[in-house]
């Protein structure tokens, strides 16, 4: 076989690019690019409520892409950047659910690109998943929740719940003998117990952590432990269950044992009202956070059902929303919130207990 031989001008280039990689490796050895912080107040402070009443939530910045995470690059990725052009990162399509766990690592349900995410804030490094047994794959993962080294992910289109570990290794899955619709789903530490959403079904199903059927809540209706197309889940750690019962306009708290406790919440346009009611979470104060899809914000209740206040409205601003879904309370009372149509996950901190 002829090898064809370089010309004199390609070897001259050739010669080059290797004395500037040996330049670049000898003057880089070692070091790194840090990018900067991952979250720092705006120059332009957001919070609410706005000056000079006492502000109780804070913005604190975004995450749409892997480029966000800020990653050091070393003298190797960035001599390879150079010669070969940047990889393609991760960025989100449609984020769904969102949690984070002990390590930091957040996850994200992407239901329009048919992945998770996971945004390790502690290392900086990214990756996502969607294998399952053999060619199948994720194919509409909504809803989201991590129990101990576990992640579980529904995906309504599955009609299942599937189980990774916290790399993303398929684990098993559960539930697709019995679910039609399901979307949310919550962990209760209290009792190990998995309530998932059914909202084709107007229902919520009651799983041990390994996937086996207990009981189920509720049916469709609009009288109290009734639902009409429940959505979002939360399970606080006392083993409260709180269910965005969407077209009822309304959320509804169980016991651990399945009693409904009560509701608040209902149909309008003024504040402690809800027009399409999704993701709920509670604080360490058990205060409760409502997004809300048609107004574009979050209200904040407290225990009993009276609205304090809310933040958030229609844009693409930071601290602006369009069509906001789940949302997630660490325990430092970090609110991590998925912004699915301006495609981030927005975070945010509570400075001050909320009070009426």
């Amino acid at each position: 076989m002829d090898v064809k031989e370089r010309t004199s001008e390609e070897q001259t280039g050739f010669s080059i690019s290797c004395l500037l990689g040996l330049v670049l490796l000898a003057s880089c050895a070692g070091c790194a690019r840090n990018r900067g912080a991952l979250f720092f107040p705006p120059d332009a402070l957001v919070v609410w409520p706005e000056p000079p009443e006492q502000p109780r939530i804070r913005y604190l910045g975004t995450l749409s892409t892997e480029a966000d995470l800020k990653q050091e690059v070393s003298w190797t990725q960035g001599f390879g950047e150079l010669l070969f052009g940047k990889r393609e990162i991760g960025v989100l399509v449609g984020p769904y659910a969102v949690a984070i766990d002990t390590d930091s690592k957040l996850y994200v349900t992407d239901a329009a690109g048919a992945v998770v995410h996971i945004f390790d804030l502690k290392s900086r490094r990214y990756k996502q998943f969607a294998d399952l047994v053999g060619p199948e794959k994720l194919a509409k993962p909504v809803g989201l929740t991590v129990v101990g080294d576990w992640v579980y992910v529904v995906d309504s289109k599955l009609r299942k719940v599937c189980v990774f570990d916290k790399n993303g290794r398929f684990l098993f899955s559960f539930g697709g003998d019995l679910l039609a619709r399901p979307s949310g789903i919550a962990y209760s530490q209290a009792d190990k117990t998995v309530y998932v959403a059914d909202t084709a079904a107007h229902t919520i199903y009651v799983f041990t952590g390994s996937g086996k059927f207990v009981r189920k809540i509720g049916a469709r209706g609009v009288g109290p432990g009734t639902f009409n197309f429940p959505t979002h889940l939360w399970a606080d750690a006392k083993g409260k269950l709180y269910v965005s019962d969407t077209l009822n306009y309304r959320v509804q708290v169980f016991a651990r044992n399945g009693q409904f406790l009560g509701a608040f919440g209902q149909q309008g346009d003024r504040p402690g009202y809800f027009a399409h009611p999704c993701g709920v979470a509670t604080d360490s104060f058990g205060n409760i956070y409502v997004t809300d899809r048609q107004f574009e914000n979050v209200q904040i209740f407290n225990p009993q059902g009276e609205v304090l206040m809310a933040f958030g409205q229609e844009g693409t601003a930071p601290g602006q929303f369009w069509l906001p879904a789940g949302i997630f309370i660490d325990d430092r009372n970090r609110i991590y919130i998925a912004d699915s149509f301006n495609k981030r996950i927005q975070i945010f901190e509570l400075l001050e207990k909320v009070e009426k």
